[in-house]
């Protein structure tokens, strides 16, 4: 591809063609790539590339590896969608999959200091505090330790949310609708107790999510801190619906893919940073 305007690593362009590969040929979760030759042969890389791209993708969850038998497409994974109201229940169902919580602990109380100053209630106000285990497949993905505001909606603890959602009572009993947030993300690893709820080793890395969401006359709904699994969930970019735009992928893909082409896939580094690249043809 020498002399072209724009420049991509060839194990970048490998990723890209195995996942053109998956789309075009309509593969799903639990089917198999073909072999290496092939592969190689339809998408215009190395093996060594190749080898490479597969390793990167397997790395993030996107294809899986089994011995003596080949490698295989992974099933979805629900976005969470940067800057947008999330629903995990819609986010998962969406994905073609199956979402379940499991609670851990509920009860309500009143904010300390601390919380009082960080969500920015009065101190002694009400709370309902939260922990599920949230599930995909019946499998753990992530937990969620939230704090909601019950002077909204003070039914909420009557409610089991474990197969109810929060949001669904808080729009239905209590009139309230989250419109606006904060969420800041960073990566961290599984404390003990962490691991055994997600049934994880201690010491995994995992992505650390803090959202405070607010209703649409700015009041405080709900502080949401979660523990998630970078092998259960992908993150995007509301810029482009399902995540941000790679120019040299997309350039790369305009002469490689049929038109009207959508290709998303998970690039994830080395160590579990992890971001979606989704590739738009018009």
């Amino acid at each position: 591809m020498a002399g072209e305007s724009y420049a991509i690593p060839p194990k970048d362009r490998a990723v890209e063609g195995i996942l053109w590969y998956i789309q075009h040929h309509q593969l799903a979760g639990g089917d198999r790539l073909p072999a290496e030759r092939v592969l190689c042969e339809e998408i215009g890389v190395s093996r060594t590339a190749l080898r490479a791209g597969i390793t990167r993708l397997i790395s993030c969850g996107t294809l899986e590896s089994r011995r003596g038998s080949g490698t295989y497409v992974c099933p979805p994974k629900p976005p969470n969608i940067f800057q947008e109201t999330y629903n995990f229940s819609d986010a998962v169902r969406t994905a073609g999959l199956h979402p379940s919580s499991r609670l851990v602990s509920t009860g309500a109380i009143e904010a300390d200091e601390a919380l009082a100053d960080k969500l920015g209630v009065a101190v002694g106000a009400p709370l309902l505090r939260m922990q599920r285990v949230r599930l995909i497949e019946g499998e753990p993905a992530s937990i969620e330790t939230a704090h909601v505001n019950l002077s909204l909606c003070p039914s909420l603890p009557d409610h089991d949310f474990e197969c109810e959602s929060l949001y669904d009572v808080l729009l239905k009993e209590g009139g309230v609708r989250v419109e606006h947030g904060r969420e800041h993300i960073s990566i961290s690893r599984l404390n003990a107790e962490e691991a055994e709820l997600l049934q994880q080793e201690e010491g995994t890395p995992v992505f650390y999510e803090s959202t405070i969401e607010f209703d649409r006359d700015m009041r405080f709904v709900e502080h949401c801190k979660s523990v998630i699994l970078p092998t259960k969930f992908r993150f995007a970019d509301n810029g482009e619906k399902n995540g941000m735009r790679s120019v040299a992928g997309e350039q790369w893909l305009k002469q490689k893919m049929p038109p009207r082409f959508i290709c998303a896939f998970d690039a994830a580094s080395r160590s579990v940073s992890s971001a979606v690249y989704i590739l738009r043809v018009p």
